[in-house]
This record gives structure tokens, C-alpha cells and sequence, in this order.
């Protein structure tokens, strides 16, 4: 009995001992899942919707929406697991690090560009994906973008069409130039086929042509345009335009000797005329003798 008694004693000490020995373990273990806060810093979207704690994994106080903006603070790791302190709006409180996708934005730029669309977009309240969407643009709509904006690598665009404005994503956008109904150089280089043409009063094809046959014809060749017959019927149709907006392919009117229009010439640019004068088409100086009996500029394109 006695030895029994020592045995049982013996036991229970060595037991005690052991889980004396285990208890400050076990507390250093627990105290090592918990590392230090430290300072965080950087913009981030929310992937998904997250609930929100007052402090790292303790006492939800709320939740943070899907696609919200956040503000990084502070970090901390809890049992192997990353929280993120976050500032969103004007609340604070500590996240998972889990969906959070970082957010790199440049600076807003002026740009003046139109682009036609060659897919259905979405078209966003601001730059990038995780904003508001506030409606689509249609596949062959030409827009007219304004400002530009990187957004995670990402070139976007705030476009204007009809009455809408919105932002969209780069990718599906293709250059856009407006064709005009008539080409100046079109008009030019078609109109210097003939040269060398004789000049021949009311002549209006390649046989002889007068100036205002050869303008007609040559607008009409070219581009299918219809235009007066005579040079100061072409002056009182044509669009007035000044010296400094010439285009090529445009008319110069002339009046020499007369109150009325006697003369049209087509502007080939670098101060260059075009036209059937003196004894056949072609290229004269504005300069010099034909500016002095200028009347005006118009045009037809």
C-alpha cells in the first residue's frame, strides 16, 4: 500500500511539472501568431464585398462594398493571415488582405481625338473598371475623346457622343478621320491629268477647256460633284472662305477688266493655281500678276 501510495505521488508530480512546463509554451506560441502592426500604404479595390473589424480578426463593425476604393494604413499578421487597416470615405477598420487588387492611377491629361468603336462598351462614370458603369456605346460610334487616363496599365478615355459623356477603356477604339466629301488633293491631281489642254473658249472637256469648263469638269470627274457652269455662278454657290483657309481643290475667283467675275482658278497649294489660262492648263503663281485682281475664295468641300 505504502508503495503504491509513493507511486501515485511520484506520478502526479511529474504530471504537475509537465503541465507547468507546457503553460509558458503554449503562451509563447500564442503570442508569436500575432505580429507587430506596421505602417501601410497604397490604393486598393475590393474584388468582392468584405466585412470590416475594429481591430485585426476581433469585433465586426461593418462591411465594405464590392469595387469600393480604399486607402491602406496599417498591417498586421494574425495566426498566417494578412489584415489590412483601411481607410474608406471617412471609416477606418481592419479588412482580410484577401480580393484587394491594387489600384495605379496617372494623372488626368487633355486630349483632343476622335475614335470610332469596334465593339459594344461600357462606358463608366470615371476611369476604370470598378466604377459606376452609366451605360454602353454601340459598335461604329464615333466619339470624340477629351481627357485620358492610365489605370493599372490601362489607357482610358472620357468620351463625349451626342448628349452622353463617359469614360471607357482603350482596347476597341480605332482612330477616326472624317472624310470629306471632296479630296483637295483628289481634286488636284485629277485636274493635272490635263494638263497642257488647250484653252478654248466655252470648252468644257478635254478636247478645250475654258476656266470655269475645266473647274466643273474636274469636280465632276473626281468626286461626282456638280458645280455651276460658269465662274461667277461657281463664286455665288461656293462656300466664302479667306486666303488663310485655303485648301487645295478650292476656288480662287478673279475679276480683271470688269466689275463682274471673269476668271476661277483652283488652288493647288504652296500658292499655286491650277487652272485653264492664256493658251492652256496650267500651274501659275498667285503671286504677282493673278493676286492683284482677286475677288474672294470659295469652296465646294
Amino acid at each position: 500500500m505504502k508503495k503504491q501510495l509513493i507511486a501515485v505521488t511520484t506520478a502526479s508530480a511529474i504530471a504537475l511539472s509537465a503541465g507547468l512546463a507546457a503553460t509558458p509554451m503554449t503562451e509563447a506560441s500564442a503570442k508569436s501568431s500575432v505580429s507587430v502592426t506596421k505602417k501601410a500604404s497604397g490604393t486598393y479595390v475590393v474584388k468582392t464585398k468584405k466585412n470590416v473589424y475594429y481591430q485585426a480578426n476581433k469585433k465586426k463593425i461593418g462591411t465594405v462594398s464590392k469595387n469600393a476604393v480604399v486607402t491602406l494604413t496599417h498591417k498586421r499578421v494574425v495566426n498566417g493571415k494578412t489584415w489590412y487597416k483601411i481607410k474608406y470615405g471617412k471609416k477606418t477598420g481592419w479588412v482580410l488582405s484577401t480580393n484587394l487588387s491594387k489600384l495605379t492611377l496617372s494623372k488626368t491629361s487633355k486630349v483632343s481625338k476622335s475614335f470610332k468603336t469596334s465593339a459594344t462598351k461600357n462606358l463608366y462614370s470615371a476611369a476604370g473598371g470598378h466604377n459606376k458603369k452609366v451605360g454602353t456605346v454601340k459598335k461604329n460610334t464615333v466619339v470624340k475623346a477629351t481627357y485620358k487616363r492610365t489605370v493599372n496599365g490601362k489607357t482610358w478615355y472620357k468620351i463625349s457622343y451626342g448628349k452622353k459623356t463617359g469614360w471607357v477603356v482603350g482596347s476597341n477604339l480605332k482612330t477616326y478621320v472624317k472624310k470629306t466629301s471632296t479630296s483637295g488633293s483628289k481634286l488636284i491631281s485629277t485636274g493635272a491629268q490635263y494638263l497642257g489642254v488647250p484653252y478654248v473658249w466655252g470648252g468644257t472637256s478635254p478636247r478645250g477647256f475654258d476656266c470655269s469648263g475645266f473647274t466643273q469638269y474636274v469636280y465632276k470627274k473626281a468626286n461626282g460633284k456638280s458645280i455651276p457652269r460658269t465662274s461667277g455662278a461657281q463664286y455665288a454657290a461656293s462656300k466664302k472662305v479667306s486666303k488663310s483657309q485655303l485648301k487645295q481643290g478650292d476656288l480662287v475667283f478673279f475679276s480683271v477688266g470688269s466689275s463682274r467675275i471673269t476668271h476661277v482658278a483652283m488652288y493647288a497649294g504652296n500658292g499655286k493655281l491650277l487652272h485653264a489660262a492664256g493658251n492652256k492648263v496650267q500651274y501659275q503663281s498667285l503671286a504677282g500678276y493673278w493676286d492683284r485682281y482677286v475677288v474672294g475664295y470659295g469652296t465646294f468641300q
